[in-house]
């Protein structure tokens, strides 16, 4: 069989991840050719409304894995640390680097797409057993589809970035909804030291704020005022528990809150907010204002469309430091 360093030359990884190490062994006992073959991808890409394009572009990225041994064996490793590895090795993804070298001799990165479409069965069971509505399966779709096609039509990458991989699986792991114009993670993060901010226990649920529309004050006080009901309906252990709702983003920045008047919608949004700390951060910035592949980037050609553009991209070519703010709901409206 092959060794780690080998799989992680041929797609050109420059480091191999820590996950890859830690499940080698196990990934070995459990893995064998033809463990694509088990899968109808035909129901699957029909399931998440693929068009016609996608399914084509899938579809020969599928044959390419059955016919080497090597790239099936990795989308096996990107698999099993999705699905079956424990949270440790299963969060060591977000550290996985996205480069343009990656797959630049074999494969694409259409490859972590197979590996998270495998996950459709738990996904049907997940959904089940939260008793999804029928509105909140639409939008388990909706999301998964984006997941798998928005990188291509935002950077024009052939397939998703190791981020967006681990993001669709929190659809499928059952463990992020959409309630209206915000997200919420539940059960993932500890975040056990927000206690001191609060008389009593509390389950702590993470805010994810999709990008694509604005950040209109009404949709996000209509979705923060049905989170408990829905977050409740769902995730039955949390039915007497009292709930507080945080994030981590660049929306809660300082240095947005600068540039900024305080009746756009950032800015009231970031006002529900206490915020406890800031962390330094340049990437999301890059990733959710400027939309740009983060390895490739010039600052001098980032674009200035807006205000906020214009104005971060000078305090960037200044090298000032941008933060994202860490901030907890101060009330339910």
């Amino acid at each position: 069989m092959y060794t780690i360093k080998e799989l992680a030359n041929y797609i050109s990884l420059e480091e191999i991840p820590n996950a890859w190490n830690n499940c080698f062994e196990e990934i070995n006992k459990s893995y064998h050719l033809d463990w694509l073959k088990k899968y109808d991808f035909g129901l699957i890409l029909n399931y998440y409304e693929f068009d016609d394009n996608f399914k084509e572009r899938f579809i020969d990225e599928l044959k390419l894995l059955n016919s080497d041994k090597k790239l099936n064996f990795i989308c096996y490793i990107m698999y099993y640390i999705l699905f079956i590895a424990d949270d440790k090795n299963y969060h060591n993804i977000w550290s996985w680097k996205s480069t343009s070298r990656i797959f630049e001799s074999h494969g694409s990165y259409m490859i972590p797409v197979v590996a998270l479409l495998c996950g459709y069965e738990f996904h049907i069971k997940n959904m089940k057993y939260r008793n999804f509505d029928n509105e909140q399966i639409a939008l388990q779709k909706y999301n998964i589809k984006l997941v798998c096609t928005n990188d291509k039509i935002k950077y024009g990458i052939d397939g998703i970035r190791f981020s967006q991989m681990i993001w669709g699986s929190f659809f499928i792991k059952g463990i992020l909804i959409q309630i209206g114009r915000l997200q919420y993670e539940v059960g993932v993060k500890k975040f056990d030291e927000l206690d001191k901010y609060f008389e009593e226990k509390h389950q702590y649920i993470y805010i994810h704020i999709p990008r694509g529309k604005d950040l209109n004050e009404k949709d996000v006080n209509e979705s923060l005022c049905l989170a408990d009901e829905y977050i409740k309906k769902y995730y039955s252990k949390l039915k007497n528990e009292k709930l507080a709702y945080y994030t981590k983003t660049w929306l809660l920045s300082p240095e947005v809150k600068e540039i900024l008047s305080d009746d756009s919608n950032i800015i009231k949004f970031q006002n529900k907010f206490s915020i406890i700390e800031y962390e330094e951060n340049i990437n999301d910035f890059l990733n959710f204002v400027f939309e740009v592949v983060i390895d490739k980037v010039d600052y001098k050609d980032l674009p200035e469309k807006t205000i906020l553009q214009k104005e971060l991209k000078r305090k960037l070519l200044n090298n000032e430091i941008l933060h994202l703010g860490l901030g907890i709901i101060k009330n339910i409206p």
